[in-house]
């Protein structure tokens, strides 16, 4: 390495073109190297978990200091362990609290003050109010199944984080009613998305769940483990300026009787992005997909050759389209999609099936003048960059 007249600036750029895995191999090659990996500019979105900390040694520490390291999962952790967080990487700026009992835990990461994101998932908070009281910075706050907590207490709490833009509110034992989602939503001017997880102790809730037309301004909503008919038809007459729309369906269903969404996306006039998984067929609700999507995600979705064409004429300028053909019966599809979907440029698909009869793919995809990407996952993946095509490529 000393003969090799390279500039560091080189090498750190070659090397940010590395997975993790050889990253780290190249790491273990030489002193240099070391140096050189663990520079902080390859690493901006690299995610460390902590257990145990007794175990961690001052090396490991020193590592994620040169790695600049901002998020953090903690893993049943106590204040004593969080305060070495606040200590020796204070610049975090997201933390992951996993089945942590100390009800202080909380209080401690008060001190960071670069702290943006909070998820605190399996944790007792007895306190929740005063324990966020100096987290007003937050932007993005994640509660999952929480416990020893309220609803009042949790609405309370994060109705005082003013700043928050994201809020995702996973506790389907503990529903979020009208009265209490009406009451945070008017104390966070600035929230744009919201994630409820609805299970059945949620029940039938009324039209007017999500406020008046126009009350709220959020622009983004994820439903986790729905049914219908938890929510109203007219529900989402709330939320007109809706841009993404996520809903993933706790079961597949097939009478379309109790099919909310077609209601719903006839009112969302502005919808760039639309993600659905299981539910009900698509082609119960394919000629209501508003115009103006662009990003189209339909996981484990019950759709025919038919309704791909009636969802295509719905959405000409679709430009991102994610299928898990697991469930589809028609492998026509993938063959159709090029030119169902004239300016589709990212496409990404799944079907089993043996490596040889995705060729057909080889032959479509070149013609398509837009297509940036295309891949298939499962036995076989491939990728399609402006026309080209190249099979057998692994994730």
């Amino acid at each position: 390495m000393s003969e090799n007249k390279l500039p560091e600036e080189i090498w750190i750029h070659v090397f940010g073109f590395l997975p993790v895995r050889d990253k780290l191999s190249v790491r273990l090659s030489c002193t240099c190297f070391k140096r050189l990996v663990d520079h902080w500019t390859l690493w901006k979105d690299s995610v460390v978990v902590l257990q145990r900390f007794e175990s961690y040694k001052p090396h490991f520490w020193r590592t994620l200091r040169q790695r600049k390291t901002k998020s953090i999962v903690v893993q049943k952790a106590h204040a004593k362990a969080l305060e070495q967080i606040v200590t020796l990487l204070p610049w975090t700026s997201s933390v992951t609290l996993v089945q942590c009992s100390d009800g202080s835990a909380l209080v401690t990461l008060g001190a960071l003050k670069h702290l943006e994101s909070l998820v605190i998932r399996q944790c007792s908070c007895r306190s929740l109010t005063s324990s966020l009281l100096s987290l007003r910075q937050l932007t993005h706050l994640c509660l999952c199944e929480v416990q020893r907590a309220s609803v009042s207490e949790i609405s309370a709490a994060a109705s005082q984080l003013v700043n928050l833009t994201s809020l995702h509110y996973h506790e389907d034992k503990n529903p979020l009613l009208k009265h209490a989602l009406h009451g945070m939503l008017r104390r966070l001017p600035n929230l744009k998305h919201l994630s409820l997880k609805l299970g059945p102790n949620y029940g039938i809730l009324p039209d007017d769940y999500f406020g008046r037309p126009g009350e709220f301004g959020l622009s983004s909503l994820e439903l986790l483990k729905y049914g219908d008919p938890c929510l109203s038809p007219v529900a989402f007459n709330a939320l007109p300026s809706l841009t993404k729309l996520t809903v993933h369906n706790k079961q597949w269903r097939k009478n379309p009787f109790y099919c909310r969404i077609t209601n719903w996306l006839q009112g969302l006039h502005v919808l760039s992005e639309l993600n659905i998984s299981l539910g009900f067929p698509l082609q119960v609700y394919a000629k209501t997909i508003p115009k103006t999507v662009q990003r189209l995600s339909l996981m484990g979705v019950n759709a025919d050759l038919e309704a791909v064409r009636i969802m295509a004429e719905q959405v000409p300028d679709l430009l991102h389209l994610h299928l898990d053909l697991c469930c589809h019966d028609n492998c026509g599809i993938i063959k159709d999609i090029p030119q169902i979907f004239p300016k589709l440029q990212v496409l990404k698909v799944r079907k089993e099936m043996p490596y040889e009869q995705t060729d057909y793919l080889g032959d479509s995809l070149p013609a398509h003048p837009d297509a940036n990407a295309v891949s298939c996952w499962d036995n076989e993946t491939c990728v399609a960059t402006k026309g080209s095509y190249t099979g057998n490529w692994r994730k």
